[in-house]
């Protein structure tokens, strides 16, 4: 699927991510996803139960090359396990 399809009208799009539990990975998602960009965090939720970490966060942008910027640096994360994404809902 083309990441320019993904953005909404609204610019938000869902990473629903897994990985496993460490310090400091959810504050490595969170940089991943603002990094230099424009990118603003407009949710952001996550669980641990001691070995894996899910999470859900939701990103506004700007066009789709602030998308995949940001979803290149997620796949750069230690510990990662998986991403996933999709235009959210309103």
């Amino acid at each position: 699927m083309n990441s320019s399809t993904l953005v909404s009208t609204h610019g938000q799009v869902v990473f629903d991510v897994i990985g496993f539990d460490r310090v400091q990975f959810v504050s490595d998602v969170l940089a991943a996803a603002t990094g230099s960009e424009q990118a603003r965090i407009a949710h952001l939720s996550f669980e641990a139960d001691g070995v894996r970490s899910t999470g859900r966060l939701t990103v506004q942008v700007t066009d789709s090359r602030q998308l995949e910027q940001i979803d290149r640096r997620l796949q750069l994360v230690r510990g990662l396990i998986r991403v996933t994404k999709q235009t959210a809902t309103t």
